[in-house]
């Protein structure tokens, strides 16, 4: 039995001048874990449009796009499963075994300074049971040291600015998550995407961890595991995952998201 989502997604974005321009918004086809049933996007006015698949493997959109007001608007629904995979007793996988596509989801990136991190990482989870307990616990611990605070983060805040700040949103306790993760030698990756049952409604950050031979989605930011997490693009941190990137001066003037079950 499958839980039936329906996505929806308005942004209006603002150009100065002619420009290229990228968007991530569109959520994943992903076997045994996410459906699309159906999608739409639409972009309003659009010059030139072209689909292709980033070195992550996410879908993405590369689009030349005229100065003045552009809109977009996309639509989904998606079934995910109701019964979701237990992963209680998952372990971690020696560094040795590790797949190789999967080892430089241990290194440092941008936002994830995660070996500046090793310190604290190793005093808070060094005792813990390792795999699934373990990156439990980071989230434990994120969720129970950082308080979620709109506009008290930027852009350019690292997981290492947010261990010193104590403040963030769903971005920064990813790259935390990842970032602890990475510290303690469990490749993490960044996720971005959508969530049902998140107030006030918007796009999502959270991470996976890759646990038993898998990746295992978790979101430090609630204390209960999520009904529903979506997955639009995977990568080292935030880079990687952006939903929109300007090749050129433009800026983003409105973003509606709105996700329900049903």
């Amino acid at each position: 039995m499958d839980v039936n989502l329906q996505i929806r997604l308005k942004a209006t974005l603002e150009l100065d001048s002619p420009a290229v321009t990228t968007l991530q918004v569109e959520a994943q086809e992903i076997a045994g874990a996410q459906h699309i049933e159906s999608s739409s996007l639409t972009i309003e006015p659009c010059a030139e449009s072209a689909l292709f698949v980033d070195v992550y493997g996410n879908p993405c959109r590369r689009l030349r796009l005229d100065a003045g007001e552009v809109f977009v608007e996309y639509a989904a629904n998606v079934a995910i499963p109701y019964a979701r995979v237990p992963h209680i007793h998952a372990i971690e996988t020696d560094v040795m075994n590790l797949p190789p596509e999967v080892l430089h989801y241990l290194m440092p990136s941008r936002y994830c300074p995660s070996d500046r991190m090793s310190n604290l990482a190793y005093a808070e989870f060094g005792a813990t049971a390792p795999g699934f307990a373990r990156v439990h616990a980071i989230c434990s611990w994120i969720n129970q040291n950082i308080i979620y605070t709109c506009g008290g983060s930027t852009t350019s805040t690292t997981a290492f600015d947010t261990v010193g700040e104590r403040i963030g949103v769903c971005r920064d306790f990813a790259h935390l998550g990842v970032a602890l993760c990475r510290a303690m030698n469990i490749p993490a990756r960044y996720v971005s995407g959508y969530c049902l049952e998140i107030e006030p409604p918007d796009l999502h950050a959270f991470f996976q961890a890759y646990v038993d031979g898998r990746w295992v989605s978790f979101d430090a930011t609630a204390v209960q595991e999520r009904p529903a997490l979506i997955t639009i693009a995977t990568g080292r941190d935030a880079v990687d995952c952006a939903w929109c990137s300007f090749f050129g001066t433009g800026r983003v003037k409105e973003l509606a998201v709105e996700v329900t079950e049903g």
